[in-house]
């Protein structure tokens, strides 16, 4: 497996009874990782590179693996997490990321006062969520453009409009 590999979904329950599952895609729309190609698939603490068959279904996508042919070799692969290299994806638009860009990235004040790191990101209906791992605990902040003022190229900071009192 390449090192810079992105995760882009899970697999979940079996879809029927000829080895089909279902697939949490982690893209935006879901869509978008069925041109992602190859997938790599880590089950039991291993990567490999299966042939796939995948199809939007609906609203979400169904996938059947090579090998696959029933419900219980379906059954066998719940679970399993879909990863892509990172040079197969798309380049963000300006003022765009992509999450793991972020994180691990410190976060700072317009004041220059550092408020940790950034630990992971959520996404809730109304935006997303940076959470900011620091020395007195975490914050939950919004990863809205009236919030987050900048993020700096090349790894800098997130610098952001947020009172250090506030948690």
């Amino acid at each position: 497996m390449a090192e810079a590999v992105v995760l882009v979904g899970v697999i979940g329950g079996p879809f029927g009874v000829k080895g089909w599952v279902r697939v949490n895609s982690y893209t935006e729309p879901p869509a978008n990782l069925l041109a992602y190609r190859p997938w790599q698939v880590q089950r039991d603490d291993r990567w490999q590179v299966p042939d796939v068959e995948a199809e939007a279904h609906g609203t979400g996508l169904v996938v059947r693996i090579e090998g696959a042919t029933d419900r219980d070799a379906a059954v066998a692969w719940r679970g399993a997490r879909i990863g892509v290299d990172a040079s197969v994806l798309p380049s963000p638009a300006q003022d765009e990321y992509y999450w793991r860009d972020l994180t691990e990235r410190r976060v700072v004040t317009v004041d220059g006062n550092c408020l940790g790191r950034v630990e992971r990101l959520f996404s809730t209906p109304a935006h997303d969520v940076i959470v900011v791992a620091g020395e007195d605990g975490e914050r939950l902040i919004p990863f809205v453009r009236d919030v987050v003022l900048a993020v700096e190229s090349d790894g800098g900071p997130v610098v952001v409009a947020w009172d250090p009192e506030w948690r």
